[in-house]
């Protein structure tokens, strides 16, 4: 088993956690993402929303694909262990730490590194250097060990030092299910 025990979520706390901003369409996402105004996020280009909606189809279709029927339609993003980066996502940033243990097995899956990277790096050529066999892939918890005993944990002192890790900033974790997550609401 993975020795991480948790996952972290990061959130504006004027926002609150636990909101995705494909949830509510394409409409209200662009809407939302107008008025982000500060923060590392208020940077996306234009085409992040239509981007967005697309990577996380695929997401979900790798996740079916792999015998998963996930219960809900867009995904709550976590990271495996903590990234202080995503702190500077966020003008006023909050943190949640959740024991992996409490969400079940078949209502998660993992990207290495971040899955709009993930994919980036899959699908365009001018990433190929950084381009891993682990990209533009969705995992499942029985399958992350070989990930990262292949890979490594990403970690701040590899990706500050080491050109070729320079994207690979945490494992990303989506959650496909509401349960665990009301709970914290």
């Amino acid at each position: 088993m993975i020795e991480p025990k948790y996952l972290y979520h990061y959130f504006e706390l004027n926002n609150g956690p636990f909101r995705n901003i494909t949830e509510h369409g394409v409409k209200k996402a662009t809407d939302v993402q107008s008025k982000i105004l500060k923060g590392f996020i208020s940077k996306r280009l234009p085409s992040y929303i239509e981007w967005r909606f697309s990577l996380e189809e695929r997401l979900k279709k790798q996740f079916m694909a792999k015998g998963r029927k996930p219960n809900r339609n867009d995904p709550f993003y976590f990271t495996l262990e903590p990234c202080d980066l995503l702190k500077t996502w966020y003008e006023n940033p909050g943190i949640i730490k959740l024991p992996l243990s409490d969400f079940h097995p078949d209502q998660i899956s993992f990207t290495y590194p971040d899955s709009m990277i993930s994919f980036q790096f899959y699908d365009d050529p001018k990433f190929a250097e950084y381009r891993k066999d682990c990209n533009g892939k969705v995992f499942m918890l029985t399958e992350i060990d070989e990930v990262i005993n292949k890979f490594g944990m990403p970690s701040e002192d590899k990706w500050k030092s080491e050109k070729l890790l320079q994207y690979d900033r945490y494992v990303e974790v989506q959650v496909w299910d509401d349960e665990v997550i009301n709970n914290y609401k």
